[in-house]
């Protein structure tokens, strides 16, 4: 098991450095129904710099707003992903969040924007758990926690209930991850965050991740599970391709972008969680010196280890934890 001996910051560090390798690692090939585990293999080892999506830079905007907010702001964390998105609107995006942006630059209320979205029902896509990794870190230990705080975060741009659910599963699962001391079971991990997606469209997902053998090739997994970007497809196969080799980030992460369809994202939540349960120097140096502002994920990382500390003090007071 190439599991990290630095002790809970190497696993928030872990966590970050996870999400951000999946998803550059699982870019290139995203929208692939299939993609052969030798092409993963072949980028995994090149010298090539791996660029993050907008699956990395949500999740850093998340963090950000959280930390200088001490806690959630729906408000501020809105504004932020609005101008990151305004910064580097190539990272990737998909159609909707532009909108909602657009609509708050209108004056949209922050708490009203998602609403507009798919004739008012909502996104159940699965932009929300992709970057929910910080959630889950800060409330390590808590995956109750961690699923309300989560959902409040994916309301900022899913309205729909799925959605919202999809970044409660993710969540609870990096913080039940963060506190493991061995790698988990498939059993244990879905007994400790079945309860944060209560949907049935999650629940017939993590039911069918108990009858899905060791050795099923991708193509029979992403036929049961999904691999699209609805959060109830998405967030399901994260965790299976992290299940399948949970001793091991490298090879969940490529097991990961196997599945085809969403594959960036698929891979930046199967990282988060594998980082969150190995550490950080489960990220090989080889991936870590592609890495775009890996140094900057690492200090984030930090940062949010050291105010979770700080909030959890029974002798102090922060934000809006709940």
């Amino acid at each position: 098991m190439d599991t990290g001996t630095d002790g809970l910051g190497g696993r928030f560090r872990g966590a970050l450095l996870g999400v951000a390798a999946g998803d550059a690692l699982g870019a290139p090939f995203e929208g692939r129904p299939r993609v052969e585990p030798a092409s993963v293999d072949a980028w995994a080892r090149a010298d090539q710099p791996l660029r993050r999506t907008d699956d990395t830079l949500m999740t850093l905007g998340l963090a950000r707003s959280l930390l200088a907010c001490r806690g959630f702001d729906g408000a501020h964390m809105a504004a932020t992903f609005a101008e990151d998105h305004a910064a580097q609107p190539w990272r990737g995006y998909g159609a909707g969040p532009p909108r909602i942006f657009a609509a708050l630059r209108a004056g949209v209320p922050w708490d009203e924007a998602a609403r507009g979205l798919f004739g008012g029902g909502g996104s159940f896509g699965n932009g929300a758990p992709m970057r929910v990794a910080p959630v889950g870190l800060v409330h390590h230990g808590d995956p109750g926690g961690a699923a309300r705080l989560a959902g409040r975060t994916a309301s900022v741009t899913h309205a729909h209930e799925l959605g919202r659910q999809g970044a409660a599963l993710q969540a609870a699962a990096v913080a039940w991850l963060v506190d493991a001391t061995a790698p988990p079971s498939r059993d244990r991990l879905v007994d400790a965050v079945r309860a944060a997606a209560p949907a049935q469209e999650f629940q017939d997902r993590l039911d069918a991740l108990e009858g899905i053998p060791p050795g099923w090739p991708p193509e029979r997994v992403a036929a049961r599970l999904g691999n699209g970007i609805e959060a109830f497809q998405s967030v399901p196969a994260a965790l299976h391709a992290f299940l399948r080799h949970p001793g091991s980030l490298t090879r969940a992460v490529c097991h990961a972008v196997t599945l085809g369809g969403d594959t960036d994202t698929i891979a930046a939540m199967t990282g988060a969680l594998a980082g969150a349960a190995l550490g950080a120097t489960a990220v090989p140096g080889s991936w870590r010196s592609r890495l775009e502002d890996a140094d900057r994920l690492e200090h984030l990382a930090d940062d949010l280890l050291a105010w979770s500390r700080t909030w959890r003090s029974p002798t102090t007071t922060g934000g809006d934890q709940r």
